[in-house]
């Protein structure tokens, strides 16, 4: 199965993340600043002013969703916002944590607008703070001014607005880059997934179809000598191709059906119940599974192979092992899924193996490029255990199934 990578934010999303916290920090600055603000600034105006501007900095970062096109497509509402805001400054002063929040403003112009909107807001901002300033000097009986105060005043805060509507370019950039470096990845991980797939097919069709039809085609060229001299065995022949025919047959489907299978959302043990189902079935060999309660996800390719491993299991089963039962146990252990393949069979000596009847060292290869590895147990007259580790983190309590 896929893992949560396909479910990754998109840049809009992150974008929009990014402001809304923005614009909730404006909130509560604004909350800060009405809290903070001298007796001798509290009037009714400008506590109404602060609570009507925090009331709506959380309504847009409550409702972010619903508002962020509008802001978006028209900037307008943004400039109101700065002319609120000019307004406040004036009526309760140009320091302290209300001018930080105006800041803010630029930082979120910056995610949303881009660089030409951020010089557009910026600008804007910094004439209504100087119209804010000059408003607010004028309206004190005994103004206190210094250099360090002009200096602070009419240079430095102003310039925060820029310097924080630049800070949103670069997120925004940075947020971008991201997501483009992401789906660059993802596409080298497609590309990368395709040349598997690839190699896994040429892989299954010459482990299973080709081999079949070689088998196929060799008692085929042998067919017209047997003609000759014995009819009898050129008929044995002819059916060992016809037979040979059918399996190919068969083993195609089975291919083409796995392709099917691998693109659908059924559990992995389902999918084993089904091969054990059909295997049985067909063989009339018992099948017994037990397994945990929940679900044991695994990668593409690591779910193609399990299945092929098993199947290849049976197989050999049902060709040398002469078993009257077959016990597959799935389990988790040290964040592994556990696949155990017993059989009560006749068994064999796995140091001295029958070449070409198990095919061991295949299904060795499987596991591995499972991202996991198998392992043997067998002896003469005691059956053959075959264990199969895989990369796995579920936690499940184990249950028993059978069919």
């Amino acid at each position: 199965m896929g893992t949560a990578a396909d479910q990754k934010e998109t840049p809009r999303e992150r974008l929009a993340a990014l402001a809304r916290l923005l614009i909730q920090l404006r909130f509560l600055l604004t909350g800060v600043a009405l809290l903070l603000l001298p007796p001798q600034q509290i009037s009714a105006g400008v506590a109404l002013a602060l609570i009507s501007y925090a009331v709506l900095s959380w309504l847009l970062s409550r409702y972010w969703g619903r508002f962020s096109a509008h802001v978006v497509r028209y900037p307008v509402l943004t400039v109101a916002d700065i002319l609120v805001s000019s307004a406040i400054l004036a009526m309760s002063g140009l320091s302290g944590a209300f001018f930080l929040a105006t800041v803010l403003t630029s930082a979120t112009a910056g995610v949303l607008y881009g660089v030409r909107g951020v010089a557009g807001i910026s600008a804007l901002q910094i004439l209504g703070y100087l119209a804010a300033l000059f408003t607010y000097l004028g309206g004190l009986s005994t103004p206190t001014v210094t250099l360090w105060v002009t200096v602070q005043a009419i240079v430095i805060q102003p310039l925060l607005y820029p310097t924080a509507g630049y800070i949103g370019l670069r997120l925004r950039g940075l947020f971008e880059e991201l997501a483009a470096e992401q789906e660059r990845r993802r596409a080298a991980e497609r590309a990368a997934a395709a040349a598997e797939e690839r190699a896994r097919l040429a892989r299954d069709m010459h482990d299973s179809v080709a081999k079949t039809l070689h088998g196929a085609a060799l008692a085929a060229q042998a067919l017209p000598v047997w003609l000759r001299k014995d009819p009898e065995r050129a008929e044995a022949t002819a059916a060992q191709v016809v037979k040979a025919a059918e399996t190919a047959a068969r083993e195609a489907r089975q291919l083409i059906s796995d392709l099917r299978e691998e693109t659908s959302d059924t559990p992995i043990a389902d999918q084993i119940a089904e091969v054990l189902r059909e295997w049985s079935a067909r063989t009339g060999v018992r099948t017994q599974l037990r397994s945990c309660d929940s679900p044991l996800p695994l990668m593409v390719t690591a779910r193609h192979e399990t299945i092929a491993i098993l199947r290849e299991a049976l197989t050999n089963v049902h060709r040398h092992a002469h078993a009257a039962t077959v016990t597959v146990e799935l389990t988790t252990e040290a964040s592994h899924l556990v696949m155990t393949i017993h059989d009560d069979g006749q068994g064999f000596d796995p140091e001295v193996p029958a070449p070409g009847h198990y095919g061991l060292v295949g299904m060795q290869e499987r596991a591995i490029r499972a991202g996991g590895h198998l392992v043997i147990d067998s002896a003469p007259g005691e059956g053959t255990t075959l264990t199969v580790r895989l990369p796995l983190a579920p936690s499940c309590e184990n249950s028993d199934l059978s069919q």
